[in-house]
């Protein structure tokens, strides 16, 4: 079953927030330590990587609000699994509680469409105010209008997609869409009836009526249509010479395209079409689906967090005085700051010719002295011969015994200072000297 990793400061971050999405919360909360503080996850469908990619995304905002681990944890969360898409649906239980949301929430953006379908409404977020674009509207705005037209068109995209689920939920949408919708038609009605007029008036028809014009310009729109399409009226029997034949074929007589080649085209076959069945979704399915579109996500753990290429080591050399006679020493496989740190130390201690020079052996030849200074929760660097930071140190949990341990001592302090104050009250208001 594929998992994913999520580094350590980002999970310690979304385990304090919390999170209004039910299928990334049962998620998050099935989740396993894994190496440090690094929390393993099963995701369920994309939509899980989405919404930790909006937080991961909100921290890289505002970087100034947080530590640098968690910066780079957010970072690199996105250069796994990607950014987030610039609009998401979100589900609420009810239109109070997604006005909360929509204030608080750092996985709601700006555009995102807002569903509650136990009340029938569906919106958008408009900056910071929730408004909807259905009939019911609950605790969100209404809009006004058309609500493309808002800020330059700049919510097409966010109504349309509200508007698609609005119907398919069958939720009523706002009537002040459907006049619109009816303005619309109004407009194309007038401008059809001012074309039929003005070709009545090109033609020199004499008609009574729009009605009649508007039935002789449709009249009009049919044959051009059949002419372009070759119909019976498109396709003529041929201008043939006067000579030959008793009269001349003028070509707007009506005469039908018998004698055309397309008269004895086959007709056209309708193809049955085949009913498309879904296919089915499982886990496998999904797992499938997450290991091909986002491969690094499902990479094998590496074996150190966080692991650096080889960098240059440095060397120091100096004399020192042994069995009475000046002798060279070298020390290798340090850092920079670290053998500068030595060959100070050297210096005042007496020893002679006290140099830095880089490492001759070559980066790779002192990986040990490299890696095991770093700490094994967060990946950076720390004092040699150390594997912990203090803050990123697993604590063990107090047992039992070392409460009681514990509840001993503070009862032995409360009693010394009980003694202490009857020992004072005994002198009587006297010094003890």
């Amino acid at each position: 079953m594929a998992t994913v990793t999520i580094p350590g400061a980002l999970a310690d971050y979304l385990t304090d927030r919390f999170i209004s999405d039910d299928e990334t919360r049962d998620v998050l909360d099935a989740a396993r330590r894994g190496r440090g503080r690094t929390l393993v996850i099963e995701p369920t469908s994309t939509r899980v990587l989405h919404v930790i990619s909006r937080f991961a995304e909100h921290i890289l905002a505002i970087p100034r609000a947080y530590t640098r681990a968690t910066r780079d944890a957010a970072r690199l969360w996105i250069t796994r699994a990607g950014n987030a898409p610039a609009l998401m649906v979100h589900k609420f239980d009810s239109t109070e509680d997604a006005y909360n949301r929509t204030q608080c929430g750092d996985d709601i953006r700006d555009g995102d469409v807002l569903v509650v379908e136990r009340e029938g409404v569906v919106g958008f977020l408009r900056s910071a105010w929730p408004a909807a674009i259905t009939e019911a509207h609950g605790e969100l705005h209404t809009v006004e209008g058309d609500p493309r037209t808002l800020d330059d068109g700049q919510y097409v995209a966010s109504i349309e997609a509200a508007e698609q689920i609005a119907r398919e939920h069958g939720f009523a949408l706002a009537v002040e869409v459907e006049v619109e919708v009816e303005v619309v038609e109004q407009f194309a009605r007038t401008a059809r009836a001012a074309d039929a007029v003005e070709y009545a008036e090109q033609v020199g028809a004499t008609v009574a009526t729009v009605e009649d014009a508007e039935a002789l310009y449709a009249a009009q729109l049919v044959t051009e249509a059949d002419a372009t399409a070759g119909t019976w009226q498109g396709a003529w029997i041929g201008e043939q010479p006067a000579a030959d034949t008793l009269f001349d074929v003028e070509r707007p007589a009506e005469q039908g395209a018998l004698f055309d080649d397309r008269a004895a085209a086959p007709a056209a076959v309708e193809v049955e079409r085949a009913d498309v069945v879904a296919p089915e979704v499982t886990r496998a399915s999904v797992d499938a689906y997450l290991a091909r579109e986002y491969p690094a996500l499902f990479a094998p753990e590496q074996s150190r967090p966080l692991a650096l290429p080889p960098v240059q080591m440095w060397a120091v050399t100096h004399r020192v005085v042994i069995r009475g006679e000046w002798q060279g020493l070298i020390m290798c496989g340090l850092g920079r700051r670290e053998a500068y740190d030595r060959a100070d130390v050297l210096r005042y201690t007496g020893s002679k010719d006290v140099q830095v020079v880089p490492c001759e052996h070559g980066p790779h030849a002192h990986r040990d002295a490299q890696f095991p200074a770093r700490c094994e929760g967060c990946g950076y660097k720390i004092p040699t011969g150390t594997e912990w930071h203090e803050a990123c140190r697993p604590r063990p949990r107090p047992t039992p015994l070392d409460r009681a341990r514990r509840a001993a001592v503070i009862s032995a302090q409360f009693d010394r200072a009980l003694d202490a104050s009857a020992a004072v009250d005994a002198l009587g208001d006297e010094p003890p000297f």
